[in-house]
């Protein structure tokens, strides 16, 4: 292009009143509309927390006494005393159906409760001796209460809601005990000059752990986090580049439709593969004391393949087709947004609108992370329907949206070409210099100066 044709640049004090409203009104409504989407959506996540305290009723801890002793009675009173909006609902199993520490165990296991603790038979009457001076072993106060909860489902909510309750009602006994019949019992019977028995009778009551998937490490928050959005940021910015250069390769425009189809399938399976070994990767990397083994890394690669194949699917069926360009922060956002506030907490402690996150991968992939890693809270007669109804509205849904991808890819090329052919004729037109005819005037002068020159020669 010469520099004849490019266009003269204006300063903006000359541009008319229209022309800067056509630029002014844009910037300003967008403006406003990326700061509604963020207002929205974190609105959303936030409010998965609002007033979760008030909610905490509804996670259910499981109490059984195994001994029908003093201390059993102290832990009853103390749940009793501590029930509240604010406290999780502790339920009192009956010894004849959970019989022994693996029923009970086994109950938390399965998800009918979120955490358990049961006193462990003959712990009473160890105290009594223990206090009386007849022992002839050490006395051992955690060995007399033992709790259990599932630490690798919502780590966040399991330590600081399961846990540190269970400490309350374990704490709160002690003084249901002193106060008690057997507590004052105790204390007439107490042998002042053993100082194990006095040590007994000052810290009677104490409890052990026994939990199931114990996770420790501080990685173990990002779990239901950060780890549900970067593998799924990995997808779509791959399919942001696989457009690119499908467009500026001419593939999409030029290729046979279903070849397309048939590479970018391919494409999706391997890079979702890649992606989930990966996220695998990086999590046994910083597992720390975390026990796990090669099954727990074999389950948790197939359970993330499925999760990026889902996601590729969903995004490969919308992005740069249905869904245009300058709608796709709008979308991708929320998407991201809504996901993420499925699987942050646990959806007893939410609003109950919130419940529509089990229909959402990201909700149903840690429900099945949680089951890979301890074999408990199975949620697979769930997860696993919502997870391929996706899997197969996606892949339905990426025919139709490569197909449009490839005719939209047609139709640009055609119009820049039809442009480039336009911009082209007048330019040839122009370069052609029309020689008029001569006349007979100008043929005689012509032939005579010709006869002349031969002449000379």
């Amino acid at each position: 292009m010469s520099p004849n044709n490019v266009p003269q640049r204006t300063p903006l004090s000359q541009w008319s009143a229209a022309q800067r409203k056509g630029i002014i009104i844009p910037m300003v409504m967008s403006s406003i509309l990326i700061l509604v989407l963020v207002l929205a959506n974190m609105s959303y996540l936030f409010g998965a927390t609002f007033e979760q305290g008030k909610r905490t009723h509804a996670l259910k801890i499981l109490a059984v006494d195994l001994d029908g002793g003093a201390i059993g009675s102290a832990i009853v009173g103390a749940s009793k005393s501590l029930q509240a909006a604010n406290f999780p609902t502790i339920e009192f199993g009956s010894a004849s159906k959970y019989s022994n520490p693996a029923a009970v165990k086994n109950a938390v296991c399965k998800g009918d409760y979120w955490g358990a603790i049961y006193i462990n038979v003959g712990a009473s009457a160890k105290l009594a001796s223990a206090i009386n001076g007849t022992s002839t072993a050490a006395y051992n106060a955690a060995d007399s209460v033992t709790y259990t909860y599932n630490q690798a489902r919502y780590p966040a909510i399991a330590d600081s809601t399961i846990n540190s309750n269970i400490q309350k009602v374990v704490g709160a006994s002690r003084a249901f005990y002193y106060q008690s019949p057997n507590g004052t019992a105790a204390l007439r019977s107490l042998n002042n000059t053993n100082p194990a028995a006095i040590a007994a009778y000052l810290n009677p009551i104490s409890s052990t752990p026994d939990l199931i998937g114990a996770q420790t490490q501080a990685s173990r928050v990002f779990f239901n986090t950060v780890n549900i959005i970067v593998p799924t940021l990995a997808q779509f910015f791959f399919i942001l580049a696989l457009n690119g250069i499908g467009m500026s390769s001419g593939l999409l425009a030029k290729m046979r439709v279903r070849d397309v189809w048939l590479i970018r399938f391919t494409i999706g399976k391997i890079y979702g593969f890649l992606t989930a070994v990966t996220v695998t990767g990086y999590l046994w990397a910083f597992r720390e004391n975390w026990a796990v083994g090669g099954p727990e890394f074999g389950k948790t690669l197939l359970v993330f393949w499925l999760y990026m194949d889902v996601q590729w699917q969903v995004l490969e069926s919308l992005i740069g087709s249905f869904v245009p360009m300058q709608l796709i922060p709008f979308f991708f956002l929320t998407w991201m947004l809504t996901n993420v506030a499925s699987s942050v907490f646990p959806f007893e402690i939410m609003a109950g609108f919130y419940r529509i996150g089990y229909a959402f991968p990201a909700h149903e992939i840690y429900s099945l992370l949680v089951q890979a890693w301890t074999g408990c809270a199975d949620q697979t007669r769930v997860a696993l329907p919502v997870l391929f109804s996706w899997w197969l509205m996606g892949h339905v849904g990426s025919v139709f949206s490569i197909r449009k991808r490839c005719a939209d890819a047609a139709a640009i090329v055609a119009a820049g070409a039809a442009a480039a052919a336009a911009a082209k004729a007048p330019a040839q037109q122009d370069d052609t210099v029309s020689i008029p005819p001569r006349s007979a005037s100008t043929e005689v002068t012509l032939q005579s100066d010709e006869e002349q020159v031969r002449n000379e020669k």
